[in-house]
């Protein structure tokens, strides 16, 4: 559409005394076409033809006595009297804007709202009926409402320096870091009090993936002023995002020394000991840093996080809760606080605070760009549904346990997922079409569509759910899998599959091994072993063989990344596996494969790996071993070896 289209449809609006509507469309070209002029003769000819007469019985005077009584506590005598003037006058200015605020001020935010609604439609042109309604959304957790509010009274006045910095926060806590950056240095060009920007500016930068630069600037503010705890605590977390750990902890030291009792030092340190795995100390400096400051949601969350570590889930549900209370906008709590509750089986909890990932800067992940609606009620059967996958190969494996249900629920069913794993589902469900990611899928095709991790939420919401799917729900190759046991496998040895690394770039050092540290199984002199790595290990295999004469064998005819279907057919025709938590974990267990599962402890044990008396709830035939210390694989190694040499059998 063209923007003269744009600007008629917005003249539509304001013709039929949709004012709102006319400024809503106004901004959304401002947005488009930011240096486009027109926008704001348009708002001023749209002020100046709904000019309003201001209706009111109040004064300054009163007014100023109301805020007075609210000091001394007696906000609900204020409100009754503010109603009094309303019920006399419903379009009384001044009692409507007033009575939004001192519900809001004694957390009444239904009736807040309803107010402020009110007193921004008697005065469209009044940017503080913008602001105020808008920071009202924000306490409730509607950032999008908000968003939108504060864009119209930007708008309007694109100097208030209220609604500038306002926005710029939300910007940044929905992860638009571009949009939050650029406001803010607009505001840094045209207002004095320059420091407290700039410290929200510098936060942004970082949180942005712009820590270089907020260096530069920190240098610069540094120089030109005494020394500030806060700017210290900012140059941490930037060498913390930059991985420089010492100068991270060089930096909040000198924050420390400025200000011993600031919260946010200690949940930067805390930060620093999470990631070279010291969670004592970590737990230790996030309590710190609730205990200086009662609202740091960031620390409540961290701490939260980390206690789920040490497997104290009520301690950590508690903590998520806290910083959720604190901000309900910051989407990062709700998000773990989900992956907990599925973890610790409180499924209906657990899959709604897990649609949050969408919100948080971490998950990097694309929601699907269509216009058709999202699934929501999945017991009409005569629609089309897309189900398209948002996560890596082994949780689209997970998530295909629940394929053949989806089969029976609509008319038809489209899965949108990895290519490779089409040709290992497609003959175990014939009824539903299967289309690659890369694959442009006309909207013509389906009615309705959901990402894979929302179906949960309706399929997954006890325990008893979870053995509902026929196993194995894909399958590798006839063929392949006759020549891997011809080739490997002799009459009295076992053929054992073997993985031991992750490439998850995040979480590798928590979830990997190394073949030293599993030698006490590797030694098995009954076992043939093959590796399912699907990364070179072959001079760490050269090596390990030079020392023990054990030989990881790896089958040079099947690319074990590029073809699932071939890599299943080893894994089918393995007598069991051994595996960390990867891939090769998921499709073990999609497969029905005995499996012995190497599970972190801590940052490297993921939401997905809950089990019942030690089997993954997921899948029955893998048996978790986890870690009893951080970083320590000695015990769930020795475990298994023991399991394996009394040939107990996982039921």
């Amino acid at each position: 559409m063209s923007i003269d289209n744009l600007f008629k449809d917005a003249q539509i609006e304001a013709n039929k005394g949709n004012i709102y509507n006319a400024l809503l469309l106004l901004k959304n070209i401002w947005l488009k076409f930011p240096h486009n002029k027109r926008v704001f003769e348009e708002v001023i000819k749209l002020k100046n033809k709904n000019l309003i007469v201001l209706q009111t019985s109040l004064n300054q005077t009163l007014i100023d006595k109301y805020f007075k009584l609210h000091n001394e506590g007696k906000t609900e005598f204020v409100i009754e009297d503010l109603n009094k003037f309303y019920n006399k006058n419903k379009n009384d200015l001044y009692a409507v804007n007033l009575l939004g605020t001192f519900n809001g001020l004694i957390n009444k935010f239904d009736l807040a709202i309803k107010f402020q609604q009110k007193s921004l439609y008697l005065n469209f042109f009044d940017q503080s009926n913008y602001l105020n309604l808008a920071l009202t959304f924000i306490k409730c957790g509607h950032s999008e409402k908000a968003l939108e509010l504060l864009e119209i009274g930007r708008l309007i006045n694109k100097k208030n320096t209220s609604i500038n910095l306002e926005l710029a926060r939300l910007y940044s806590s929905l992860n638009k870091f571009s949009l939050s950056i650029n406001v803010y240095e607009n505001l840094l060009e045209n207002n004095s009090d320059k420091l407290n920007i700039n410290l929200e500016y510098i936060r942004t930068l970082i949180k942005g993936g712009e820590s270089e630069k907020s260096l530069t600037i920190i240098e610069k503010l540094q120089k030109n002023s005494l020394p500030n705890y806060k700017l210290s605590n900012l140059e941490s977390l930037a060498h913390y995002y930059l991985n420089n750990f010492k100068m991270a902890q060089k930096c909040v030291d000198k924050a420390l020394y400025l200000n011993e009792k600031n919260s946010d030092s200690y949940n930067i340190q805390g930060s620093i000991f999470e990631q070279s795995g010291q969670i004592d100390l970590a737990i230790l400096n996030y309590k710190k840093s609730t205990y200086y400051n009662n609202k740091n949601y960031v620390a409540f969350s961290n701490l939260g996080v980390c206690l789920s570590y040490i497997n104290e889930f009520e301690l950590s549900v508690l903590n998520l809760k806290k910083a959720i209370e604190i901000k309900k906008s910051y989407f990062e709590a709700s998000y773990r606080l989900g992956q907990i509750q599925i973890y610790t089986k409180n499924f209906s909890e657990g899959w709604k605070n897990f649609k949050y990932r969408w919100k948080t800067k971490d998950y990097n992940h694309k929601f699907l760009k269509t216009s058709k609606p999202i699934l929501t009620n999945f017991k009409s059967k005569n629609r089309n549904i897309l189900y398209w996958s948002e996560q890596g190969l082994g949780d689209q494996v997970m998530y295909g346990s629940m394929f053949n249900e989806l089969s029976q629920l609509s008319s038809k069913v489209i899965i949108k997922l990895d290519e490779r794993l089409i040709k290992v589902f497609k003959k175990k469900h014939p009824k539903i079409q299967f289309y690659a990611n890369s694959d442009l899928i006309n909207e013509d095709l389906y009615d309705e569509h959901i990402p894979f991790g929302d179906i949960g939420n309706y399929l997954r919401l006890k325990k008893e759910d979870f053995l509902k799917p026929n196993f194995p729900y894909i399958n590798g190759k006839n063929s392949t899998k006759d020549f891997i046991i011809k080739k490997y496998k002799s009459s009295n040895t076992s053929l054992v599959g073997i993985s031991w690394s992750s490439a998850n770039y995040l979480l590798e050092k928590n979830k990997s091994l190394s073949l030293e540290q599993l030698y006490p199984i590797l030694s098995n002199k009954n076992a043939v072993f093959i590796s399912l790595e699907y990364k070179d290990h072959s001079k760490e295999m050269d090596e390990f063989f030079q020392k023990y004469k054990i030989k990881i064998f790896k089958e040079p005819s099947i690319d074990n990344f590029k073809d699932i279907e071939g890599l299943s057919s080893i894994i089918e025709a393995c007598d069991y596996v051994i595996t960390c938590s990867n891939t090769n974990a998921h499709l073990c267990g999609a497969l029905n494969k005995k499996t012995y599962l190497l599970l972190a402890k801590g940052k490297g044990r993921l939401w997905n790996w809950s089990s019942n008396n030690g089997l993954s709830i997921w899948y029955p035939k893998i048996r978790i071993y986890q870690q009893e210390k951080i970083g320590d694989w000695t015990s769930p190694i020795n475990r298994i070896k023991k399991e394996i040499l009394n040939e107990k059998k996982i039921t």
